[in-house]
C-alpha cells in the first residue's frame, strides 16, 4: 500500500493511500479508528469522490471508522477501461481493496453510483456487508428514468454539453451541482467546488469527462442480482432527486428481500452535502437497528 500526499489535502481532503485492488489501485482515505467499518462510496458526477459527496457529513460519523473508497476513474484511484457490467467490476476491485485492508461487515453509505456497487457486493461478497444504505442509486432499468420529462432533457443536455466547446470548466461543475445535484442552489460548497475540478485533472476521470464525450461504461440490470442481496437495504431518497421518482426508490426496496425506504423533503441527489446532520441522523438510527432480517 502506497502512502499519498496530494493536492488534495491542501483544500482539506484527508490523506489517504493507494491500496491494491486486482490489477489496479483503489484510493482510500479512513478518518476516525473507533467502532464499526463504514464504507462511503460516491455517486459518478464529474469530479466525485468519497471525499467530495461524504466530507460534509464524515464529523456526524465520529463513533465510527469511516473508509471513503474513490472507485476506479475517480480521484486518484487507477484508470481502467470499462468493461460490460460496469457494476460488477466495479465490486470486484472494491472487494479486493477491502480484503487487502482487513475489512469485513461493515456497513455501506453510497451515492447514486456507490448504491449500485454495493448492492452487487451484499449478493456476490456478503462476507463484506452487514448493511447498505443509498441514495439517488439505479440499479434496475425498470422504472428509471428522470423525476420528470423536462428535466430528463436538461440531464441530457448539461452532460452533453460538459465536454463540448471548451470542454469541461469548473463553473460547468457548478451549472451541474446547482441544476442536477442539490435541491438548494445556495448549498454548493465553493471548497467542494474546488475539489471537485482537482480531481477531476486526474488519469481517471479526466479519461472518463476528457473533452469530446463521456466515457462512464454501461451499466448492467441488477434486476435478478438484487433477489440475491443478503443484507438490509434502506433506499434514502431526496424528494427532488431529478434523476428518478420516489416510487422506483420504493421498486428498489421491493426488488430485495429486505428493504426500507426513507423519502426525504427539501432534498436532490446529494442528500449528505446539503443536509449532512439530517442524513447522518437518518442513517445512522437505521445502521443501530438490528442487522437480522428476520427481525
Amino acid at each position: 500500500m502506497t502512502a499519498t500526499t496530494t493536492g488534495a489535502e491542501e483544500l482539506g481532503a484527508p490523506p489517504g493511500r493507494l491500496v491494491p485492488a486486482g490489477d489496479y489501485e483503489l484510493f482510500v482515505s479512513e478518518v476516525g479508528d473507533g467502532g464499526r467499518s463504514t464504507v462511503f462510496l460516491h455517486g459518478g458526477g464529474p469530479g466525485c469522490t468519497s471525499w467530495t459527496d461524504f466530507g460534509v457529513a464524515i464529523p456526524y460519523f465520529d463513533d465510527r471508522r469511516c473508509v471513503l473508497v474513490d472507485l476506479l476513474n475517480f480521484g486518484y484511484s487507477s484508470a481502467a477501461e470499462y468493461p460490460a457490467d460496469k457494476w460488477a467490476f466495479h465490486a470486484k476491485h472494491v472487494a479486493a481493496a477491502l480484503e487487502n485492508l482487513g475489512i469485513e461487515n461493515a456497513d455501506f453509505v453510497c451515492n447514486s453510483q456507490g448504491g449500485s456497487v454495493a448492492l452487487v457486493l451484499a449478493a456476490d461478497y456478503s462476507h463484506l456487508v452487514r448493511k447498505v444504505v443509498l441514495s439517488g442509486s439505479e440499479p434496475l432499468f425498470r422504472g428509471r428514468g428522470a423525476l420528470t420529462p423536462e428535466l430528463g432533457d436538461l440531464i441530457g443536455q448539461l452532460v452533453t454539453d460538459f465536454t463540448k466547446g471548451e470542454g469541461p470548466t469548473r463553473e460547468k461543475i457548478r451549472e451541474i451541482m446547482i441544476k442536477l445535484e442539490y435541491w438548494d442552489p445556495a448549498a454548493v460548497n465553493e471548497t467542494t467546488l474546488d475539489l471537485r475540478w482537482h480531481y477531476l485533472q486526474q488519469p481517471g476521470p479526466a479519461s472518463t469527462w476528457g473533452s469530446g464525450s463521456v466515457r462512464a461504461g454501461d451499466p448492467e440490470d441488477l434486476e435478478a442480482l438484487l433477489a440475491e442481496v443478503k443484507r438490509r437495504v434502506l433506499v434514502l431518497w431526496g424528494r427532488y432527486d431529478v434523476f428518478g421518482t420516489p416510487a422506483y426508490a420504493l421498486s428498489i426496496a421491493d426488488a430485495v428481500p429486505y428493504g426500507d425506504v426513507f423519502l426525504m423533503d427539501q432534498g436532490g441527489h446529494h442528500m449528505e452535502e446539503e443536509r449532512p446532520q439530517d442524513f447522518a441522523a437518518i442513517v445512522k438510527t437505521w445502521l443501530d437497528l438490528p442487522a437480522d432480517t428476520n427481525q
